[in-house]
């Protein structure tokens, strides 16, 4: 069994990547942008899957955020900075709403950046055309890389989740689980 203050660098190094895999994530949306036309461009907002990513990985990012001070503080001293069951609680529920969260960003991400290449492959080859020749190949690739960046959140996220698990068992013999107190 790994010590408590081995447990909570974990959590540490792991909140700390998927606030990097998350900030990676929003930096390659924002910077990914493709000639429309004229003088437009085709950017992550007018892809709704993409804000979509964007917006989960906003949402992990400041998620992680908000929880890093406390996570620090355990790392470093090994006691908690809050006592009482409101920590421990946000940690086991919170971590898990987001790693879902982020998993449905995830499928958002590759399923439409999938689609989209397909639709606009074949609207191409409409017009005689080849698609990986333009700059909108360029672009859904990038969307791909930050659909992949938002994976390794996931990834983090998901193994937090297991780590905020409750480790003590019941005290009470008569305790019959969560529901039945």
């Amino acid at each position: 069994m790994a010590s408590k203050k081995g447990m909570a660098i974990a959590s540490l190094v792991l909140r700390l990547f998927t606030i990097l895999f998350a900030a990676g994530c929003i930096v390659v949306l924002i910077l990914d942008k493709a000639p429309n036309g004229g003088d437009s461009n085709v950017t992550f907002r007018d892809v709704i899957g993409y804000k979509y990513v964007f917006a989960t990985a906003a949402v992990a990012a400041a998620y992680c955020l908000l929880l890093l001070p406390f996570t620090m503080y355990r790392a470093c001293t090994g006691k908690k900075l809050v006592r009482g069951p409101f920590l421990p609680a946000l940690y086991f529920y919170g971590d898990k709403v987001v790693a879902f969260v982020l998993a449905s960003g995830v499928g958002a991400g590759f399923l439409d950046t999938a689609d989209l290449k397909v639709a606009y492959g074949y609207f191409f080859e409409l017009f005689g055309e080849d698609f990986k020749d333009t700059p909108l190949e360029g672009f859904f690739n990038k969307g791909y890389v930050a659909t992949a960046l938002l994976a390794g959140a996931f990834l983090c996220m998901a193994i937090l989740s297991i780590f905020s698990f409750p480790r003590r068992p019941p005290t009470d013999a008569t305790n019959k689980g969560f529901f039945f107190r």
